[in-house]
């Protein structure tokens, strides 16, 4: 079983190993790996913490995707990339900060291939245009990644989950954690500490999210962090049933059916809900792909996570129909997330944020953040994150000046401890959260019933839920960090009194022109919530 320490004081032999850097990077994909490198690249000693294994953790690992970026010279089609979205983020995006996060986008294409990345190129296209700059196919582009770090001398601790942020003196000061290998602990003192964990699927089952638990949203809100567009969460991945994938680029060139075989008003990702109303009401939904082009069957073939499925059921998808599911993507593919501003900030001084764990409403509005933009997210706001870390790291505190552990629920209960289960805890946000009738469809009495069960398994895990030899380390905090991503959707949700994008709320279904805001959300026991106006400045770090 693995051991951790039951104090927070972090001091000499406290951890069974205890490191220095002068940038701290948590979370080993595409964020991660390039906030680091970045940091690294300017002269920081870097110090990367993955609970996984770095080269392989994250979504594009096993799903792969494309960034966006601007073209230079081409007008017309980078104003129809920027505004590709728009319509969809129902008044809540920038344009200006898109163009400038997919000009960003385009200069680290250039840096990746001077670095001598091979975007796909030789690979068929979905539209048969040039082959992207910034074609990452998963398990190389990570793992080249993974090359880079270690050739520019950045210390990687794989396996290593990271339990909790270190404070001192009102500021971030690094984490500490434990080896899911050999069970020992670790600490890591820091001038400044990059969050790049991803966001919260809530264990869907959604491809390569088995990771993504929410444990950087638990530690930051432990630290002070606000948050921003977390009603914005009602998003689900189209996928074959049986599947794990939610890939939904090649869903526009699809004909949705119901379960009683009529033909649905529309296709592409946002058609989820009403994917979601025929399998509630007709007990099924299905597809096929017999829109698609040779270009799409060309290229949706080299998706092996697409394609194999096909291949074993016996299949083909573009002559015959097939079942579908919806698997939630939660805020992984959603707009909601830590508040930062143009500088990837966060509100707490020491603290930075890269990628999905980020809030991205300036980016995607109230829609879906995934693919093209979420990649070049990950990408520009883990560059500035750590130009914006190595700027401002102070010194990371010398052995002898104690540091304190921030980490409570889930690790430090207040009462006794052991005597709450993890996996029932689990599994009761997991029936408030993933039923498409509650998230897709919300109604105020519904989020107010989730609510209730939500705060009473709330007390009892911060009143127990603590490691125990039934339970690790890493489980428990998961854990804690899933109650609290589903508290904080559903405050959110139950301020939001109107439809908007990913958050649908059937007594309201007509998005109000006085809601044209942010909610901001902050606090763990005590949850605080304040209205923002929508404003075309960069993003925002209000304290609420």
């Amino acid at each position: 079983m693995a051991s951790y320490p039951s104090s927070n004081l972090v001091r000499p032999g406290s951890h069974d190993h205890e490191y220095s850097a002068d940038i701290l990077v948590i979370g080993g994909s595409v964020a991660g790996c390039w906030a680091a490198l970045s940091a690294r690249t300017a002269g920081a000693s870097v110090i990367l913490a993955e609970k996984g294994v770095v080269g392989e953790a994250g979504v594009v690992a096993k799903a792969s995707g494309s960034a966006c970026y601007t073209r230079p010279g081409e007008t017309a089609y980078n104003d129809k990339l920027i505004h590709s979205r728009h319509a969809a983020a129902c008044g809540l995006d920038d344009l200006a900060y898109i163009e400038k996060v997919y000009e960003e986008s385009y200069r680290i294409g250039l840096q990746l291939k001077a670095l001598g990345f091979q975007s796909a190129y030789g690979l068929p296209t979905l539209d048969g245009s040039p082959p992207s700059l910034l074609a990452f196919q998963g398990p190389y582009a990570l793992l080249f990644l993974r090359e880079q770090l270690l050739q520019a001398g950045v210390q990687i601790l794989d396996h290593s989950p990271a339990l909790e942020l270190l404070g001192h003196e009102g500021a971030v000061a690094g984490a500490a954690g434990y080896n899911t290998e050999d069970g020992q602990s670790w600490s890591v003192r820091a001038g400044a500490v990059i969050l790049a964990t991803g966001g919260n699927a809530f264990l869907s089952g959604a491809m390569g999210t088995e990771g993504t638990t929410g444990d950087g949203h638990l530690m930051a809100a432990e630290a002070g962090a606000t948050f921003s567009g977390l009603e914005f969460s009602g998003h689900y991945g189209i996928s074959p049933q049986g599947s794990p994938t939610t890939k939904g680029f090649w869903y526009s060139s699809a004909t949705f059916y119901d379960g009683n075989g009529r033909e649905l008003p529309a296709n592409g990702w946002e058609s989820v809900a009403d994917v979601g109303r025929a399998i509630i009401e007709t007990g099924g939904a299905y597809a096929s792909m017999n829109r698609g082009n040779p270009h799409l069957k060309a290229f949706a073939k080299t998706v092996s996570s697409i394609y194999e499925h096909f291949r074993t059921i016996g299949v083909d998808p573009f002559t015959e129909r097939f079942p579908l599911e919806l698997r939630y993507e939660g805020l992984i593919r959603a707009a909601g997330g830590l508040t930062t501003d143009e500088r990837s900030t966060t509100s707490v001084p020491g603290l930075y944020a890269a990628g999905d764990v980020t809030e991205r409403t300036h980016l995607c509005g109230a829609a879906m953040s995934g693919a093209g933009p979420a990649i070049a997210w990950c990408l520009v706001s883990a560059k500035w994150a750590a130009q914006a870390a190595v700027a401002a790291a102070q010194p990371a505190p010398a052995p002898q000046q104690a540091l304190h552990g921030l980490g409570g629920i889930g690790l430090r209960p207040r009462g006794a401890a052991s005597n709450a289960p993890s996996a029932a805890i689990r599994q009761g946000v997991q029936a408030e959260i993933l039923p498409i009738e509650k998230n897709v469809f919300r109604n105020l009495g519904g989020i107010r019933a989730s609510l209730d069960k939500l705060e009473t398994l709330w007390d009892q895990a911060s009143a127990g839920l603590a490691p125990n030899a039934d339970q690790s380390p890493r489980h428990a905090r998961e854990t804690a960090a899933m109650l609290a991503g589903a508290r904080w959707i559903y405050r959110s949700a139950s301020e939001r009194r109107e439809t908007r994008g990913m958050h649908r709320l059937q007594e309201l279904p007509h998005a109000d022109p006085a809601q044209q805001d942010r909610i901001i959300i902050t606090g763990l026991d005590d949850i605080r919530l304040q209205r923002i106006p929508v404003t075309q400045a960069a993003p925002s770090t209000q304290a609420a």
